[in-house]
């Protein structure tokens, strides 16, 4: 990387309910304040085996439509993508990662995209870091995020994950309400509800993420340092 230039950034990611396309925005915005070159590359899921059901927002029967793509998912299958040229090929100084979590796992467009040639060409040689969305569940995503890319050649360098608030049953019946009716809902079978979506902070989490990659893989010459101290007991 020519540290003369400004960075330049690919950031690739799937979003299915608008949550990840909010972390890509605030990381490429977090990005583009430290002086980088953002590319955002959304991948377009369009099998007709699961898009048909999965595309409808809100949802008739979020229980019944969400679920018709868990046997192929949980088989680690590919589906039909759209992959944007910008991320089919380019000379990046970083790729950025980002997935919702499908149960436990990669979501299966961005397995699909990491398992294809353009995958390939991007990230052969390159560093690159994970960033996996969910309502509670991450490692899994995380890990098999990094396993596909250091296939096709990339250098891992950092890992981060968005959650929203509450605990595993009510957080589920929260989203499974804001996908039913399109808007967060107070009450779901007379429980009080906490938010669906994106912790208030995520926009935070997302800055030190990328002071993080900035100073330790972009530009870590340009890294605040810190003076050294004297032992307390120095005479």
């Amino acid at each position: 990387m020519n540290r003369e230039t400004n960075p330049k950034v690919l950031i690739v990611y799937y979003t299915l309910t608008k949550q990840s396309g909010r972390v890509a925005d605030a990381m490429a915005e977090a990005l583009e304040g430290r002086g980088c070159e953002v590319t955002k590359a959304l991948i377009e899921f369009t099998d007709d085996r699961w898009v048909p059901k999965l595309s409808q927002f809100p949802m008739d029967r979020p229980m019944l439509q969400i679920p018709v793509i868990l046997p192929a998912q949980l088989r680690h299958k590919t589906g039909a993508i759209v992959i944007p040229p910008e991320a089919q090929e380019g000379d990046y100084d970083l790729v950025v990662l980002a997935s919702p979590t499908w149960w436990f796992q990669t979501s299966m467009p961005i397995r699909s995209y990491l398992e294809s040639p353009a995958a390939n060409a991007v990230l052969d040689g390159k560093p690159f870091a994970t960033v996996s969305i969910s309502r509670r569940y991450y490692s899994i995503n995380l890990r098999q995020q990094k396993k596909l890319a250091e296939k096709n050649g990339g250098h891992f360098v950092d890992k981060t994950h968005f959650v929203v608030a509450g605990g595993q049953v009510k957080s589920m019946l929260s989203w499974l309400g804001y996908m039913k009716h399109g808007e967060p809902q107070e009450r779901v079978m007379g429980l009080k509800m906490p938010p669906p979506n994106l912790k208030p902070d995520f926009e935070e989490q997302a800055q030190a993420f990328v002071d993080g990659l900035v100073d330790g893989v972009l530009r870590p010459s340009e890294a605040p340092r810190e003076e050294p101290t004297e032992p307390a007991n120095a005479p």
